[in-house]
């Protein structure tokens, strides 16, 4: 069963991430957190941008949690029209409510009792999974067809430990390894608290190695064990899908639906729907990640990285491959502030032939958007810098597995599994503590 978006190209959700969304909406927005039941949310059916809505307080309307539903190139376009209304009478009842503003009633929707009855005969595991899909859309990076911020939530917190000074700082001529080496030191000994809705989770850590295991996406309650259990079988999937690209075989038409059914849940994992989600769109985006293609016009957005990203986790260790990670504005923001900092404590003013492509991903929330003092290029929606990004990240994952101290022994831990064993770092364990670091 499914809700249908008719401004939106009639694209469809699950009734039941609507549902979660609505939930959600009132946990994260509402004064009274549970009365999703049976409260009532203003329509606020109004042709702006997104990120107006979002700056002019109209959060908690069914408009803004419409638009977070679709894929990013409808989200400046209004969805909650009446047509939507009606076209989903399962799911959504009109109603007024009452707006303590003005004294007039306003338009308003509520669930229907059919809608509460499909949500009770779910499973708890069932509800916690789109309970989680919800989540994600706010907790994901809120791309809109318009270059300003999206701030949903979050926005505003500030560093915590930012005046932990790196233990190394290269010398001006040192070269771009040497300062990865830098960071790679400065994050093991950096304390981080991680944080959720601005309040800490558990105690502060320290390591890369405790850093993962203190990983949670996109609540507390979902951390590292029970991500990497949910995240395993995308993983896998998306790793044969790959190694069909790489064969060169014809596809059929199982693995044409493997492709389409494997991307779409990838997108629903992330939070960040996509339109156009096609064998022949999957297909274009792999080849680009296998054969490292600079030129490539393949999909390119934080959602369409994040597929490439686990299907060329496969590629960890093998020679002339390359592991891509998901280059979005959380583990932008954690390499290049840091990266930044540690250029400019050396007395390097311009980035010249630094880093190249290496560029911001937009994104806020947390302590996103970061100010940097260095010209950084814009590396939104780029291939280039994506492939660069996963060159850096190998460098970061050989310093990890390679580095020793003056006991000649491992200067760093190995990287954690979920089931409690260790082992060398992987370009897939590090994006996850950059993602964390850049929050």
């Amino acid at each position: 069963m499914h809700i249908t978006f008719v401004n939106a190209g009639n694209f469809q959700v699950q009734r039941a991430l609507y549902i979660a969304a609505w939930k959600v909406w009132f946990k994260r927005f509402s004064d009274d957190h549970y009365a999703w039941r049976e409260g009532k949310i203003p329509v606020h059916y109004i042709d702006k941008p997104l990120h107006e809505l979002i700056a002019n307080n109209y959060r908690f309307s069914v408009e803004v949690l419409t638009r977070l539903m679709v894929p990013w190139s409808y989200r400046d376009r209004p969805q909650a029209s009446d047509e939507f209304l009606k076209l989903n009478p399962a799911v959504l009842r009109t109603t007024q409510l009452l707006c303590p503003d003005t004294g007039n009633n306003i338009d308003a929707a509520r669930l229907t009792d059919q809608a509460l009855d499909y949500w009770d005969s779910l499973t708890y595991n069932e509800q916690d999974l789109y309970l989680n899909f919800a989540e994600a859309r706010i907790q994901a990076d809120i791309e809109s067809p318009s270059d300003e911020n999206c701030i949903l939530d979050d926005g505003g917190v500030e560093i915590i430990g930012d005046d932990i000074y790196p233990p190394i700082i290269p010398d001006k001529d040192a070269s771009d390894d040497e300062f990865i080496r830098a960071l790679v030191a400065w994050i093991d000994e950096d304390p981080f608290q991680p944080l959720y809705q601005r309040q800490p989770v558990g105690e502060a850590v320290s390591s890369w190695h405790d850093r993962l295991m203190a990983f949670f996406w996109p609540k507390p309650r979902t951390g590292y064990l029970e991500y990497t259990y949910s995240a395993s079988p995308l993983v896998y999937r998306a790793g044969l899908l790959m190694d069909l690209v790489a064969s060169g075989a014809e596809w059929t038409r199982d693995d044409k639906v493997l492709a389409e059914k494997t991307a779409s849940e990838v997108f629903m994992f992330t939070g960040m729907p996509q339109r156009e989600v096609t064998w022949q769109n999957v297909q274009a985006v792999l080849k680009t990640a296998l054969d490292q293609d600079y030129k490539s016009t393949a999909k390119m957005n934080s959602g369409w990285v994040y597929l490439a990203s686990l299907a060329t986790s496969c590629c960890e260790g093998k020679p002339d491959a390359l592991p891509l990670i998901s280059w979005n504005s959380r583990c932008s923001s954690s390499l290049i502030s840091r990266l930044d900092f540690l250029l400019v404590e050396a007395g390097i003013d311009k980035l010249g032939d630094r880093f190249p492509h290496i560029g911001t991903v937009p994104g806020w929330g947390g302590t996103r958007p970061r100010t940097y003092s260095l010209n950084w290029p814009s590396g939104y929606r780029s291939w280039p810098t994506v492939f660069e990004a996963g060159k850096l990240v190998q460098k970061i994952v050989h310093f990890l597995n390679t580095e020793t101290d003056k006991n000649g022994k491992l200067k760093y831990r190995q990287m954690p599994l979920a089931g409690g064993e260790t082992v060398p770092w992987t370009s897939r364990g590090v994006q996850l503590v950059l993602f964390f670091d850049g929050y």
